[in-house]
């Protein structure tokens, strides 16, 4: 199915195609695989060769690649890439203690003659060109990126830098991509931005700023962005490229007002197939009428990320792929929700409001409907733990106002007292996903993701498949 019947008016295909062109200028796709990246800094103590004639990073005691493997090793300066080394395992490799150490990258001065020779059984080593002197006078400002496509490696401790004198240089290890990590502080593969809303007549009272950023230092990428209206449950999108390290920013009353829902956005290749790519992040910047004086304020939400584990493309099957969030293919999305702080809504001093969905298990179109529990937990005047709960029922997208819920068996007036606070947990009946935000307006203006307690077992999410035009 063409992703031009997914958007909803003439209007937002012609601003969808104009963003696409202004995105695309100067940009080629992005590879479709991207493994966790390892950092690693120099020793600053050990001085090196006053005019280098290589950098030589020895291979680390186990190796455990499949044919195919390719290390890519980045040299950056100051974050941004400068050169890089690969090496290409043609043959599957193992080697539960090597020794001794062998070159796994290399890096030559520019316009040198790299030297003949193998490093590895089954293996072929492309060194990259730099100006080594450079990095002789400063090294703290110099870093190694060191990423794996598939198979097992151990971290590499030493590399060698050789000139006039020979210097080995211990290498610390410094960071580790943080899409392993789970939630809204962390790169990945799938964006979920848990509310967007405008107005179409007063988008200065309620409007939303939509960003997405390819945090990649190396790659570009396709992505594919999906809308889904709260009130109909359509589905409507956008697609567009990013270069590396490259923002998108979008006013959602120019792209989609007079909506409210939430949108998922998704690596993907230049055939529109899902990949990973753990690098993006963004954030929603919500302005929206306090219900308390009708005035704006604003939220910023994280968006949820979630990184793909697998360093594979999803097929596309019959112009569907299905993204498998289990651990195994895709990140686990939350299945239990929690709020903080809610503050006490006697005489409307206070208006909390608690936005939940589930993302759309097939975005080709669908409903989805289920039941929520929503459980608060706070303190009497005994100060004892006391609680309250209410059923909720939901479609695919909807705001709850607190005051206009009816907990049991403490209905929220005298649950929620004047200068408490208590929390909730929302729940899904049938133990499938639930995601959302909460906003709180009033004597404090505030709007913040929902904590993830726990994870579902295994969700799927079918997508439509389409090409991603890009100038090259």
């Amino acid at each position: 199915m063409g992703l031009e019947g997914f958007t909803r008016n003439a209007r937002k295909l012609m601003l969808a195609n104009a963003l696409l062109m202004f995105m695309a200028v100067g940009i080629r796709a992005a590879p479709a695989s991207d493994a966790v990246a390892l950092y690693f800094a120099f020793d600053s103590a050990v001085p090196w060769p006053q005019s280098p004639t290589s950098l030589l990073v020895q291979s680390p005691s186990f190796v455990s690649v499949p044919a195919g493997a390719v290390l890519e090793v980045h040299l950056l300066r100051d974050g941004a890439p400068i050169s890089t080394s690969r090496l290409v395992f043609q043959q599957a490799y193992q080697n539960n203690y090597l020794v001794p150490a062998v070159p796994v990258a290399s890096f030559i001065p520019i316009g040198a003659q790299p030297s003949a020779g193998q490093p590895l059984p089954g293996a072929s080593l492309v060194p990259g060109s730099v100006d080594l002197a450079q990095i002789s006078q400063a090294p703290a400002k110099y870093r190694l990126m060191w990423v794996l496509s598939t198979g097992i490696m151990g971290t590499p401790g030493r590399a060698i830098a050789t000139g006039s004198s020979l210097s080995l240089i211990d290498l610390k290890y410094a960071a580790v991509s943080s899409a392993a990590l789970v939630g809204d502080q962390k790169p990945g593969s799938v964006l979920f931005f848990n509310r967007y809303s405008s107005s179409a007549s007063n988008p200065a009272v309620e409007d939303t700023r939509l960003s997405i950023t390819n945090t990649s230092p190396l790659s570009n990428v396709n992505i594919l962005m999906f809308l889904v209206d709260s009130s109909t449950c359509q589905v409507s999108s956008l697609s567009f490229c990013l270069a590396a390290q490259q923002s998108f920013n979008v006013q959602m009353s120019d792209l989609d007002p007079g909506v409210k829902g939430y949108v998922m956005a998704l690596a993907v290749n230049s055939n529109g197939e899902p990949i990973q790519f753990n690098w993006l992040t963004g954030n929603a910047v919500v302005r929206q009428p306090a219900a308390t004086s009708g005035r704006p304020y604003a939220s910023i939400l994280s968006a949820y990320a979630v990184a793909r584990r697998k360093n594979e493309i999803v097929k596309n099957v019959n112009g569907v792929a299905d993204l498998i969030f289990n651990d195994g293919e895709y990140d686990r999305l939350p299945g239990q929700i929690a709020f903080d702080s809610v503050p006490s809504q006697v005489n409307a001093i206070n208006s909390t409001v608690f936005a939940l969905y589930r993302p759309l298990a097939d975005l080709t179109g669908g409903v989805s409907n289920f039941g929520v529990q929503l459980a608060g937990w706070g303190m009497d005047a005994q100060s004892q733990v006391i609680s309250s709960s209410a059923g909720l029922t939901m479609a695919c997208y909807r705001d709850f106002t607190l005051a206009s819920l009816r907990l049991s068996p403490i209905p929220i007036g005298q649950f929620l007292t004047p200068g408490n606070t208590a929390w909730f947990v929302a729940s899904p009946n049938d133990l499938l996903p639930l995601m959302g935000a909460q906003f709180n307006s009033g004597e404090f203006n505030s709007g913040s993701n929902g904590r993830s307690l726990n994870f579902a077992a295994e969700y799927r999410i079918q997508v439509p498949v389409a090409p991603v035009q890009c100038n090259q």
